[in-house]
């Protein structure tokens, strides 16, 4: 019997719906973080009062997300779709003081304004995919944003570290996020 690859089972994990009761969580005004099962991954949902399509612009502008991505040093589109159905972009994080930068390359597939799907492209991640959902909410003036994220580091770095760093970055991310939508548009 064959198994299936585990990048396979990842990549068809970042599709799975909240729960009923995640949801509820959210819809309540809670940032909602969990763990996935095989410890590289993370989910983090949030309600921002703002529409969809300025959700969408903002979390794909490297310039906003210098504003509201914890730890994140640079932010470059090296290429872009003249369509703009996709992107590669370039991100330098620094994890943690006593961890190096990690300079890594993303492929970005846009679905404006419900979805973008990030794939690895190259550098200092082994696996890294990730899926944004937003659903309108209240006829189109608020969005539920959902992100799943699947992270491994190219260099041995314990499992336990790389989850404690999401756990601690992903709420401050969300609510950067929301706070970056919520403010009048210039």
């Amino acid at each position: 019997m064959a198994t299936t690859p585990l990048w396979l089972v990842a990549a068809l994990a970042l599709g799975v719906p909240l729960t009923a009761p995640e949801r509820a969580q959210v819809l309540a005004g809670d940032v909602l973080v969990t763990t996935t099962g095989d410890q590289h991954g993370a989910r983090a949902a949030i309600r921002i009062a703002a529409p969809p399509a300025r959700v969408f612009s903002v979390m794909t502008s490297c310039a906003q997300a210098l504003r509201y991505v914890p730890r994140l040093e640079s932010c470059r589109v090296i290429e872009a779709a003249a369509d703009g159905s996709h992107a590669r972009v370039e991100h330098v994080v620094k994890p943690r003081w006593y961890l190096p930068r990690i300079r890594f390359v993303f492929r970005a597939d846009y679905r404006p304004p419900h979805e973008v799907r990030i794939t690895n492209v190259s550098g200092g991640l082994r696996e890294h995919e990730a899926r944004w959902t937003l659903e309108p909410l209240d006829g189109g003036r608020a969005t539920l944003v959902d992100y799943q994220v699947r992270i491994v580091p190219r260099y041995p770095v314990p499992e336990w570290l790389v989850l404690a760093t999401l756990k601690r970055d992903l709420p401050a991310m969300m609510r950067g996020l929301a706070a970056r939508c919520e403010q009048p548009a210039r």
